[in-house]
């Protein structure tokens, strides 16, 4: 991987029922790149994972859901109100510019950067053979995705 010459294949789109109604895109990488993203991923995860909000929950090591429920409940002691946000489409829309714009800022090493951009512009196929052109957001099913999810929602919420 650090000779640049890894390219990643495109990502699986697997549309899944939501309970609310309509589909969702999930992007299921080859295993190959499973490997390759969990590479990096351990790698970026070290370096921004302090920087992350004490009271963020989603997708974190070792920050789980009944911990998030009991900081609410502790919360609901001092404060009348709970605010509770879903993002629509989150992972589908995230800006590629601004967030490697994050990437840069806190990663050093070219050839994990390299891969980061290679694997938010590889393409969708479909289960019809059909190739879809990305030019936003980050795979949701992807190895990498979550932490980069949460250094973009780092800067867009909590910074």
């Amino acid at each position: 991987m650090s000779s640049g010459s890894y390219f990643p294949s495109p990502v699986l789109a697997v549309e899944i029922r939501k309970k609310t109604g309509g589909t969702r895109r999930l992007g299921i990488p080859t295993i190959a790149d499973r490997i390759a993203q969990m590479i990096a991923r351990m790698y970026v995860e070290r370096i921004v994972e302090p920087i992350f909000h004490e009271d963020s929950y989603g997708y974190r090591p070792r920050k789980i859901t009944i911990d998030a429920m009991g900081k609410a409940r502790e919360r609901t002691w001092k404060y009348d109100y709970v605010l509770e946000l879903d993002i629509k489409d989150l992972f589908d829309n995230i800006d590629h510019k601004l967030l490697m714009k994050a990437v840069k800022k806190y990663v050093k090493e070219k050839w994990v950067k390299l891969y980061i951009e290679r694997w938010l512009v590889a393409p969708f196929e479909t289960m019809d053979g059909e190739i879809i052109e990305r030019n936003a957001g980050t795979p949701q099913g992807g190895v990498i995705s979550p932490v980069l999810v949460n250094l973009f929602m780092h800067y867009a919420f909590d910074v």
